[in-house]
């Protein structure tokens, strides 16, 4: 039986997939300059982390500049992307409108985001599309697993619901 985006996302990713309540662990990937990048390094107060398939995607671009646009109501939140697409493909797509406080990372290299939390989509070696929200200790308090992860975009009204909470 062959695997889709499609399918519930619950059977393709890990069974032991980071939750609501968990601490994120740190993790590394690499920036648009190819410079590593850490979790950890993050001061601000609130992480918002999006990750997605592929930027090069409809749903996928629409969902990193949605949340770009977003980004300068909520100064305390740093607002992260993560794809496992290169980062020169992520330049290419969507380096003309990212604003200083939305880091686009890639995952391609190291896999480390997408081990360490369960959200790879193995048979294809992509992110489930995912958004989370993290506490200054990098607990996870908010999440949304999007299934299925095709064709589909977070609900943004529920996201900016919870991030109104934050200010």
């Amino acid at each position: 039986m062959s695997k889709s985006l499609k399918d519930d996302i619950f059977t393709l990713i890990s069974e032991k997939h980071i939750k609501l309540g968990d601490v994120m662990p740190n993790f590394k990937a690499a920036n648009q300059d190819l410079s590593k990048f850490n979790l950890s390094d993050v001061k601000k107060e609130y992480k918002l982390i999006s990750s997605a398939p592929s930027i090069d995607t409809r749903v996928c671009f629409l969902q990193t500049e949605k949340f770009n646009e977003e980004v300068d109501s909520y100064p305390n939140i740093q607002f992260i992307t993560i794809t496992r697409d290169l980062p020169f493909a992520q330049t290419r797509v969507c380096g003309s409108f990212l604003k200083p406080n939305h880091i686009l990372l890639s995952d391609a290299f190291d896999r480390d985001f997408g081990n360490k939390t369960g959200l790879a989509v193995e048979f294809i070696q992509l992110l489930a599309r995912v958004v989370m929200v993290l506490d200054k200790n990098n607990k996870v308090i908010y999440q949304q697993i999007v299934n299925p992860t095709a064709k589909n975009e977070p609900d943004y009204d529920d996201v900016n619901k919870f991030l109104k909470t934050l200010k």
